[in-house]
């Protein structure tokens, strides 16, 4: 187990409701229960469910080189169908495809995939290509929330990094997970990760033997090669 909130029965029980919904709406589309212009929305309802999987499975506890090839095999489905519009969810896609190592051919193909968005930005390049001399703090698309892990990587300043880390879960608060681990009869958490805080401090290098064991950070993701 990673995750320190809920236990494994509860994980096990979210990934089986949400295998079972996933291949409700699959079963749906192959009977043509859906109208043409809905089929894309619900392949991204598919994929977004895919991933609460994928995160599941990583505060679960399950081996991060299974939990790779099931990322790898939601790409078809996120070249297809992805919603880009949401910033959030294309930070923690791009973060996630940067954690496990995909290869650079896939990491393109999610950079061409996500700078079709109007949100694509300078932390967004930066996580998929990590190539720091084009970071350009002028060119973020939501300065606020991030402004200590853009300080972070424009400065490689730990500190600022630590207080992003740190700080995340309350600056989330408008976040459509925020607070889901406290809902009853209910299976939306699938924990709380800062995968963003992972990606960024492994493209910088930042020693972080100290943070093993802190909320909120996929220590295991970062170490993994």
């Amino acid at each position: 187990m990673r995750d320190t909130i809920k236990s494994k029965e509860y994980f096990d029980e979210y990934i089986l409701k949400m295998s079972e919904g996933i291949k409700r709406f699959e079963e749906g589309i192959a009977a043509g229960k859906y109208l043409n212009d809905k089929i894309l929305f619900v392949k991204d309802y598919i994929l977004q469910k895919k991933i609460g999987i994928i995160i599941a499975k990583y505060s679960k506890g399950d081996s991060i080189e299974e939990i790779k090839k099931e990322f790898e095999s939601s790409l078809d489905l996120f070249g297809e169908a992805w919603d880009d519009s949401v910033y959030e969810s294309n930070i923690i896609f791009a973060s996630l495809a940067y954690l496990l190592n995909l290869d650079d051919g896939k990491l393109n193909i999610i950079k061409n995939k996500l700078r079709k968005s109007e949100t694509y930005d300078s932390l967004l390049d930066f996580i998929l290509i990590g190539n720091k001399s084009e970071f350009d703090t002028s060119k973020i698309s939501f300065p606020r929330p991030y402004k200590k892990l853009v300080k972070s990587i424009n400065d490689e300043d730990r500190d600022a990094f630590l207080k992003y880390l740190r700080g995340w879960y309350k600056g989330s608060v408008d976040s459509a997970w925020y607070g889901t681990h406290e809902l009853v009869n209910k299976y939306q958490y699938y924990g709380y990760w800062c995968f963003e805080a992972g990606a960024i401090a492994k493209r910088l290098g930042f020693i972080d033997d100290d943070l093993k064991n802190e909320q909120y950070y996929p220590y295991d993701m970062v170490h993994f090669n």
